[in-house]
C-alpha cells in the first residue's frame, strides 16, 4: 500500500518579509513587514511578433523586472518615510530583499529573492479623510532578482538576523518565546541570541 502524498503547504503572506537598503548596501538593509500591506516581484515580458509569408509568429524579447508593494505611510524612526526618502535620495540602485517567511532562515523551503532596485519618487500622503495613508511602489530592478535558498555568510541554519528586525518585532518574537520584550534593541537581540544558543546547547 502506497503511502499517500502529503499535502503542499501554500504560501500565506502574513508572515513574508520586504527589506530596502537605506545606503545601498546589504548591511543596510531594513526591515518593513509590519507595515507592508501588498507586495511582489513582477516579470514583464516583451514580445516581438513576426509576420512572414508563412503567418504571424511570437518571439520572447527583454525580462523587465519590477518590485512592486503597497506600505502605510509611517513617519517613525526606520519606518515607511524614513527608508523610501533615503533610498530615493541615493540617486543610484539599491539592495532590496524579499522573503516568504522572516522569522525563517533562508532555505529550500523559505527562499529569499534579492538584487538592486532603482527607487523613483513616491507619493508621501496618499488616502481619504479617516484611512490610513498609503505609498505604492513600482520600482524597476537592475535585473533578474537573485534566488537564494542558502542562509547569508556568518549566519549558521536554523538562526534569525536579529539585527534587521525592529523593536516591535523583537519584542513580539521574545513574547512569543516567554522572554522578557522591554529595554533597548541591543539588549533584545542579545536576548533572543542567547535562548538561541542556549536551545542549540541542549538540543
Amino acid at each position: 500500500m502506497s503511502t499517500p502524498a502529503t499535502e503542499p503547504m501554500p504560501l500565506i503572506l502574513d508572515n513574508a518579509s520586504l527589506k530596502i537598503s537605506t545606503d545601498g548596501t546589504e548591511t543596510g538593509l531594513v526591515e518593513l513587514a509590519c507595515l507592508t500591506n501588498h507586495i511582489e516581484l513582477s516579470p514583464d515580458v516583451s514580445i516581438t511578433t513576426l509576420d512572414t509569408m508563412c503567418g504571424s509568429r511570437d518571439y520572447p524579447g527583454t525580462v523587465k523586472w519590477s518590485l512592486v508593494a503597497t506600505l502605510y505611510q509611517s513617519f517613525d524612526p526606520d519606518a515607511t518615510e524614513e527608508v523610501l526618502s533615503a533610498a530615493v535620495a541615493l540617486g543610484t540602485a539599491t539592495a532590496f530583499e524579499v522573503q516568504g517567511y522572516r522569522d525563517k532562515p533562508v532555505g529550500t523551503d523559505n527562499p529569499s529573492w534579492s538584487g538592486m532596485v532603482i527607487p523613483q519618487p513616491y507619493s508621501p500622503i496618499n488616502g481619504d479623510a479617516g484611512d490610513a495613508s498609503t505609498v505604492d511602489l513600482d520600482w524597476s530592478l537592475t535585473g533578474a532578482p537573485t534566488k537564494s535558498t542558502t542562509p547569508p555568510a556568518g549566519m549558521a541554519a536554523g538562526t534569525t538576523d536579529y539585527n534587521a528586525l525592529t523593536v516591535a518585532e523583537l519584542q513580539q518574537l521574545a513574547g512569543d518565546r516567554g522572554l522578557a520584550t522591554s529595554g533597548t534593541k541591543a539588549e533584545l537581540v542579545q536576548r533572543l541570541q542567547d535562548a538561541d544558543a542556549a536551545a542549540a546547547t541542549s538540543a
